[in-house]
């Protein structure tokens, strides 16, 4: 009987340690590593039709003015609040305030426009292409609010 605790009493030492050792090893990681079966040609999702490329980059890099839960809730993300106008046709975001890019860069309403005009450019090669063909024009009104203009209430 003391053989068998003496072998659990040690499995349990061990175990204990790896778990106490484990945690400092996964604290100090900065990197993330993702398996694909694609690689992607490019992180450009407006540049091409790649599949790999939405699996990187979509909610990986990239983030919206707003985010849909998992009650289809239309929730804040790079904007903090909007104005829908009564007829649908004009949308009003506020900006979320202190964001920066990977590079230290202030995220602001001129790069809501850039990336919208982009995207919905004649030349455009955007596999998503129509999903932003109701949009009329997009314009800046100050360093944080991005007005959306539509053909069609959506």
């Amino acid at each position: 009987m003391k053989s068998i605790f003496k072998k659990y009493a040690k499995l349990l030492l061990i175990s204990g340690s790896a778990l106490i050792f484990s945690g400092s090893a996964f604290a100090a990681k900065t990197h993330l590593t993702m398996g694909m079966s694609l690689e992607p040609p490019h992180l450009d999702p407006t540049a091409g039709a790649a599949a790999a490329i939405d699996e990187v980059v979509y909610a990986n890099v990239f983030e919206g003015l707003t985010r849909i839960n998992q009650n289809a809730e239309v929730l804040p993300a790079l904007a903090d609040s909007w104005i829908i106008s009564s007829d649908g046709l004009t949308y009003t975001f506020s900006l979320r305030r202190g964001v920066k890019f990977h590079d230290g860069a202030a995220f602001d309403s001129s790069d809501v426009v850039f990336s919208l005009e982009r995207a919905t450019a004649e030349n455009s090669t955007n596999a998503q292409k129509a999903l932003f063909s109701a949009i009329t024009s997009v314009e800046a009104q100050g360093k944080n609010i991005v007005v959306v203009k539509l053909k069609t209430p959506t």
